[in-house]
């Protein structure tokens, strides 16, 4: 009876030396290859309101390899989750930006003195999306209470066609999840 348990490490030693120190199962293969300092990104974060908005940010590398982490108001919330999207999301991260003018927008709505938001409410969320390539970073930072500002439809659309590339809803979850409760 005591030589069953030293034939079962026996066993699993063998078999463990028969596997290829370079197989890499197909999910992750190509995602620890790279310093991540190395690859370009893009990003994108949502912010806190007055209310139950969802909070987390979103990160796609260059190998699309999204990572997404919860922060409040979200079905995954805390940690971090990350999924391989489909071949070629990245890529169309950045033609979305580029058929939306992303290089146009300014950098933040409102700017220090405000002059390029005509309207502001308070209490609403912020989008952050961003771009990493190299040592070049291009970011924009929109309030939702900046109501009216030139390009506000443009970077909607923008935001609306991204949010399909990532594809994140069961990470976020539905919205009626969150809403408060009526006494």
């Amino acid at each position: 009876m005591m030589k069953l348990p030293y034939l079962a490490f026996a066993f699993v030693l063998i078999i463990a030396g028969c596997a290829s120190r370079d197989y890499e199962p197909w999910l992750t293969r190509g995602i620890n290859t790279v310093p991540s300092e190395s690859r370009d990104e893009f990003a994108l974060a949502r912010t806190a309101c007055f209310g139950v908005c969802p909070v987390y940010d979103v990160t796609v590398d260059d190998q699309d390899y999204l990572q997404f982490r919860g922060k409040q108001f979200v079905a995954e919330e805390g940690g971090s989750i990350s999924k391989r999207l489909p071949a070629g999301s990245y890529k169309k991260l950045i033609a979305i930006a580029a058929s939306h003018n992303f290089n146009q927008f300014d950098n933040a709505y409102p700017n220090a003195d405000a002059s390029n938001c005509p309207q502001t409410i308070t209490d609403a969320p912020s989008i952050l999306v961003g771009f990493s390539k190299g040592e070049k970073t291009e970011n924009i930072r929109v309030y939702g209470g900046c109501i009216g500002f030139d390009g506000q439809q443009r970077f909607a659309a923008m935001i609306t066609a991204m949010d399909a590339v990532l594809d994140i809803e069961e990470f976020v979850g539905p919205r009626d999840a969150f809403e408060f409760t009526k006494e």
